[in-house]
C-alpha cells in the first residue's frame, strides 16, 4: 500500500527536526511530482547538510523555527522596552532640580552601566512621596528583576493576545443591526476597541501560545526569602518575631515592638474574641487576611477597622467581625492553634467560625455595618471550605441587609465624621455587591440587586494608602530582604474590581432575565464592555507594573467571567461575526492557567484568595472539553497539537488544585469533580488514584434545591446525556458539557437563526 503513495515514505537515517531551506524546497517539489523520488532523502541537520554538500552552487542555510523565532522576538522586545524605561528614568532625573543630575553625569562619564545607575536612583527615591513613581514596583537587584520578569512574562503576553481582539470589529454598530444579519466590514464607533489601540496600550503585542504554560514545580517563591512550609511556628524565635513585626507594621500600618511577649494583651480593645487571649496571634491572623485575601471582595475599610480595633471602638469593629476575619485568616496559617484538629488542615479557623456564628445568632438587630461586613467574610470562608450552600446564604444575607439599610444610596455628609462614615458605607455596599455577582456568575442565576437601581459612588483613591507597601507575610513573618518593593495600590484594585462587577451584574440580567430574549447582538455588546474594561484598567495595575496577589486575582476574575459568558454557546457560531465562543473560552482558560502558573512561581499556591480554586476548576473543565472535542481542527496535526496542549493544561490545573488543598477545602472537591467528569466523558486522562478523602459519588447529593450544593460532581444522566458524542434527534446539545452552570434563556428551536446563532457542524 505504501509503494503506491510515495508521500507516505520516509527516508532511512536520522530525521532532523529543522531541515535546511534547500532540502525543504526540494522535498516540496518532489512531493508534487516535479522531481524524482530519489531526492526525498532526509536532511541530516549538519552545516552544510550531506545533500547540499553534494550539489555544486547550493547554499545550505537554516531558518529559525517559528516558535523559537517568536520567543526571540519576545526577548528582544522586552529588552528594548527595558532599555527605554531606563533611559526615560535617567532623563527624568537629569531634568530634575535636585543634585542627582550631577551624580548621574559623573557616573556616565566614568562608564557606569545604565542599569546600575537606574537601580541606584530607585534605591535613593524617597519613600514618602506619593507620586506615580512611588506606585511602581522597584527591584533591589538586577537579577531579581530578571527572575520575576521571567515568571511574569507568560502572563504579560496575555495582555497583547490577539485572541480576545479578533472579531472585535464585528461587535460595533450592533444597535442598528438585526439579529442574524451579517456584519460585513464595519466602522468603529465610540466605546469599541480596535486591534491597533489594544496593542498600543499593552506591553506585548505577541500572540499567546500554549507553550507559555509549562508545568513546573517551585519549592521556593521568587518574592521574599521565606519557605512555604515552616517548621515549628508555634514557638517562634527572635528572628521570626522580628520578621513578623516587620510584616505586621507594613500591612497593618502601625509599628510593633520587636521584642513583645507572645502572650501580650491589648490595653484598649483586647483581642475581641473569647477563643484566645493572645493578641500577637490575633494580629498575626489578621495580617494574613489583609495580605492574601483583601481587598477584592472585602466589605470593610481596613483603616477604619484597625483604628476601631486598637481603640476598642465598636463603630467600625465588633467581636463578630473580628472572629470572621480570624476564621478566614486561619486558612493561610500552619500553626496548630489555627486549627481545632492540629493534624487536619480542613479544621483551620473552625473555632473562630463557630464563635462568629454564635454571635450572629445572638444579634437581635442585624442592620449594622459590621454585621454586613462579617457576613461577607463568612461567605468567602465557606467558599474556601467547599460549603457553597452556606456561602450563598451568607452572601445573600449580606447584600440584602445592605440594600435594606440603603447603602446603595448616595448619602454624603459634610463634616469629617460623616465623610468617614460615608467611605465605610460605600466600601460595605460594594464588597457585598461584588461578592453577590461572583456567586451569581458561578452558579448561573440573577443577582440579588435590581437591574436598574443607581449605585453609590465607589470609595475614593487616597494617595498615601495607594503607595503603602505590600509584603508577602506568612507564619515566618515577612522577609526583611525583599526581591522587590511593591506598592499595594489597594484602592485602585478595589475600584477597578468593582467596575468589573458592574459589568458582570449587567451580563447576568441579559443571560437569565425571565421573559427576555437573548440575541447575538446583546451577547457581543457585553463582550465589548469586558474588552473596554480590560483596556482601561490603570497602568499601575497592568501585569509587570504591579503583581500583588490582588492584582493577579482581578485578572483571573476577568478571564473567569469571559468563560462563563461564552461557554454555554461553545457549540454555536455567532452569525456574521469573527468572535468564536469556543475560541474565547479556550483562550480564557489558557489565560487563567498562565496567571496561576505565574502566581505559583512568585508566591506558591499555598496562600491564594478563596475563589482561585473555582477559577482553576472552570478553566480545567474547559481544557477537558477542548481535549475531548477537537473535531473542528483544520488538519490532523492541529487536532493532535490542540489535544496535547489541552491535556498539558488540564494536568497543570489538577496539580495546582492539589497544591491548594492545604488552605482551600474546595480544591479537594474540585479535583473530585475533574476526576468524575474525565471518567464520565471517557477521556484518556487519569487524575490519580482515589485517596481516603475522595468523595463517594454514590452518597453525594445532586445539585438541587434540597441540597443547594452547586458544585457536586454526582450529575444525573439527564444533565450529562452524551456530552461529547453526536447529537441525537430532538436533543438539546448546547449545555451538555457544563451542567454546573445555569442555562441562559435562549430559544434553541427554529428561532435560533433569527437570534443570530447557528449550531456548529
Amino acid at each position: 500500500m505504501d509503494e503506491g503513495n510515495p508521500r507516505r515514505r520516509r527516508g532511512l537515517g536520522v530525521v532532523t527536526p529543522n531541515a535546511c531551506t534547500e532540502c525543504r524546497k526540494r522535498r516540496a517539489k518532489a512531493s508534487c511530482g516535479d522531481m524524482p523520488a530519489s531526492l526525498l532523502l532526509m536532511c541530516d541537520g549538519q552545516v552544510p547538510c550531506g545533500r547540499c554538500s553534494s550539489i555544486i552552487g547550493v547554499e545550505c542555510a537554516y531558518e529559525i523555527p517559528m516558535r523559537q523565532s517568536k520567543q526571540n522576538m519576545r526577548s528582544e522586545i522586552e529588552s528594548l522596552k527595558t532599555q527605554q524605561r531606563q533611559n526615560e528614568r535617567i532623563l527624568k532625573a537629569l531634568a530634575s532640580d535636585d543634585d542627582s543630575a550631577n551624580t548621574i553625569i559623573n557616573q556616565l562619564r566614568s562608564g557606569d552601566h545604565v542599569e546600575h545607575i537606574v537601580d541606584q536612583l530607585d534605591r535613593r527615591a524617597p519613600t514618602s512621596s506619593v507620586g506615580d513613581e512611588n506606585r511602581r514596583t522597584t527591584f533591589t537587584m538586577p537579577s531579581h528583576r530578571e527572575a520575576i520578569s521571567n515568571a511574569l512574562q507568560p502572563a504579560m503576553d496575555i495582555q497583547g493576545s490577539f485572541a480576545y481582539v479578533s472579531g472585535v470589529r464585528d461587535t460595533v454598530n450592533l444597535e442598528s443591526q438585526n439579529p442574524g444579519q451579517s456584519t460585513g466590514r464595519l466602522e468603529e464607533t465610540r466605546g469599541s476597541i480596535s486591534q491597533d489601540s489594544m496593542v498600543s496600550q499593552y506591553d506585548d503585542p505577541m500572540v499567546w501560545d500554549p507553550e507559555n504554560i509549562p508545568v513546573t514545580q517551585h519549592s521556593l517563591p521568587l518574592i521574599g526569602t521565606w519557605h512555604p512550609s515552616a517548621g515549628d511556628v508555634s514557638s517562634p524565635g527572635s528572628s521570626t518575631l522580628h520578621a513578623r513585626a516587620h510584616g505586621q507594621s507594613t500591612i497593618l500600618g502601625h509599628p510593633k515592638d520587636f521584642t513583645s511577649s507572645p502572650q501580650k494583651h491589648a490595653e484598649a480593645g483586647g483581642t475581641w474574641t473569647t477563643v484566645t487571649s493572645d493578641l500577637d496571634f490575633v494580629e498575626h491572623l489578621m495580617t494574613l487576611y489583609f495580605c492574601w485575601e483583601y481587598p477584592t471582595f472585602a466589605s470593610l475599610n481596613k483603616e477604619h477597622f484597625l483604628e476601631g480595633f486598637k481603640a476598642g471602638s465598636t463603630q467600625h469593629c465588633s467581636p463578630l467581625l473580628v472572629n470572621s476575619i480570624l476564621a478566614l485568616g486561619c486558612r493561610f496559617s500552619n500553626q496548630p492553634n489555627a486549627r481545632t484538629d492540629p493534624e487536619n488542615s480542613n479544621t483551620a479557623g473552625d473555632h473562630f467560625f463557630t464563635e462568629a456564628v454564635r454571635l450572629l445568632d445572638l444579634e437581635e438587630n442585624r442592620h449594622v455595618l459590621t454585621t454586613i461586613q462579617a457576613l461577607g467574610l463568612l461567605s468567602i470562608r465557606e467558599a474556601s471550605c467547599s460549603r457553597s450552600s452556606d456561602g450563598l446564604f451568607f452572601a445573600g444575607q449580606s447584600i440584602r441587609l445592605a440594600i435594606e439599610m440603603g447603602l446603595h444610596l448616595e448619602n454624603y455628609g459634610g463634616n469629617e465624621m460623616q465623610q468617614a462614615d460615608y467611605a465605610v458605607r460605600s466600601a460595605t455596599f460594594w464588597g457585598a455587591f461584588s461578592l453577590d455577582q461572583a456567586w451569581s456568575l458561578s452558579i448561573g442565576r440573577l443577582p440579588q440587586f435590581s437591574k436598574d437601581l443607581q449605585l453609590v459612588t465607589k470609595p475614593e483613591i487616597i494617595d498615601h494608602i495607594e503607595s503603602s507597601h505590600w509584603v508577602p507575610y506568612t507564619d515566618d513573618g515577612a522577609p526583611l530582604e525583599r526581591s522587590c518593593i511593591q506598592p499595594s495600590n489597594v484602592r485602585s484594585v478595589y475600584k477597578t474590581f468593582c467596575e468589573l462587577s458592574e459589568i458582570v451584574h449587567a451580563t447576568l440580567y441579559t443571560l437569565y432575565s425571565p421573559g427576555s430574549t437573548l440575541t447575538s447582538k446583546s451577547l457581543l455588546v457585553h463582550y465589548t464592555k469586558y474588552l473596554n474594561w480590560y483596556a482601561s484598567i490603570p497602568e499601575t495595575l497592568r501585569l509587570g507594573q504591579n503583581f500583588t496577589p490582588a492584582v493577579l486575582f482581578a485578572h483571573m476574575y476577568y478571564h473567569y467571567a469571559m468563560i462563563l459568558l461564552f461557554r454555554p454557546f461553545i457549540r454555536l457560531k455567532i452569525t456574521g461575526s469573527g468572535v468564536s465562543p469556543k475560541d474565547v473560552c479556550r483562550q480564557a482558560a489558557n489565560a487563567i492557567s498562565t496567571l496561576v502558573n505565574s502566581y505559583s512561581k512568585l508566591y506558591t499556591l499555598r496562600r491564594t484568595p478563596s475563589f482561585v480554586p473555582y477559577y482553576v476548576l472552570c478553566a480545567s473543565i474547559t481544557h477537558a472539553v477542548s481535549f475531548g472535542v477537537s473535531k473542528a481542527a483544520i488538519t490532523v496535526s492541529e487536532d493532535s497539537q490542540q489535544k496535547k496542549d489541552s491535556k498539558m493544561a488540564l494536568q497543570q490545573g489538577v496539580d495546582c488544585l492539589k497544591e491548594m488543598t492545604g488552605c482551600h477545602g474546595f480544591a479537594t472537591r474540585a479535583v473530585d469533580i475533574l476526576r468524575y467528569l474525565t471518567g464520565h466523558w471517557g477521556l484518556e486522562f487519569s487524575v490519580d488514584e482515589k485517596s481516603e478523602n475522595t468523595l463517594d459519588y454514590k452518597l453525594a447529593g445532586r445539585s438541587s434545591t434540597s441540597s443547594m450544593n452547586q458544585f457536586c460532581p454526582n450529575i444525573g444522566s439527564l444533565d450529562m446525556k452524551n456530552p461529547l458524542g453526536p447529537v441525537g434527534e430532538n436533543e438539546n446539545p448546547l449545555f451538555w458539557t457544563f451542567p454546573l452552570q445555569g442555562r441562559p434563556l435562549l430559544d434553541v428551536g427554529p428561532r435560533l437563526v433569527s437570534l443570530g446563532f447557528t449550531i456548529l457542524p
